[in-house]
C-alpha cells in the first residue's frame, strides 16, 4: 500500500476515533456506573453508523476518485476549526472531541493534502470541489451542534 493511500485510511480511522470521542465518551461520563448502557446502546450506534460507513467508503474511493477522497481531509480541516475550536471559544468550554479533532484529524488532513499535492493526485478543480463538499458537511455539523445546544 502506498503512503498516500495509507494516509487516507489513517484519516478515516481517525474520524471514527474522533466520533467515538465526540459522542460515546460524553455519554459514558453521564452514565459512568452503567457502562454497558453506553457500549451496547443501539440507538447511539445507529446514529453514528453513517459516519463509519462514510469514512470507510471515502477511504475505499481514496485517490482513485480524488473528488470523493478529498472530502475526508476537507472535513478533517474544517470540522475541528468550526465545530470544536469555534464553538469551544464561543461557549468558553472545551467541547467533546476537541482534542481528537484538533490534534488528530487536523494534522492528518494536512498530511493527506500534502501527500496528494506532492504525488500530483489532486487537481485544483478536484481540490475545490471536494473542499466545498467537505466545508458544506462541516457547516451542517456545526448547525446540528448549535441547534442541539439551544434545545
Amino acid at each position: 500500500m502506498k503512503v498516500q493511500d495509507f494516509s487516507i485510511w489513517l484519516l478515516a480511522i481517525a474520524l471514527i476515533v474522533h466520533t467515538i470521542a465526540e459522542v460515546w465518551l460524553p455519554e459514558y461520563e453521564r452514565l459512568k456506573p452503567n457502562w454497558r448502557a453506553v457500549v451496547f446502546n443501539r440507538l447511539l450506534f445507529l446514529e453514528n453508523l453513517p459516519v463509519f460507513i462514510f469514512s470507510i467508503g471515502v477511504a475505499i474511493a481514496g485517490w482513485q476518485l480524488p473528488v470523493v477522497g478529498g472530502i475526508l481531509p476537507a472535513i478533517g480541516l474544517t470540522h475541528p476549526l468550526l465545530d470544536h475550536l469555534g464553538l469551544s471559544w464561543k461557549l468558553q468550554k472545551l467541547r467533546p472531541g476537541s482534542w481528537t479533532g484538533l490534534l488528530l484529524l487536523f494534522p492528518l488532513s494536512i498530511l493527506v493534502y500534502v501527500l496528494g499535492y506532492i504525488h500530483r493526485l489532486l487537481t485544483l478543480q478536484e481540490f475545490l470541489i471536494s473542499g466545498a463538499i467537505g466545508l458544506a458537511i462541516s457547516v451542517w455539523l456545526l448547525w446540528a451542534s448549535v441547534s442541539e445546544t439551544q434545545v
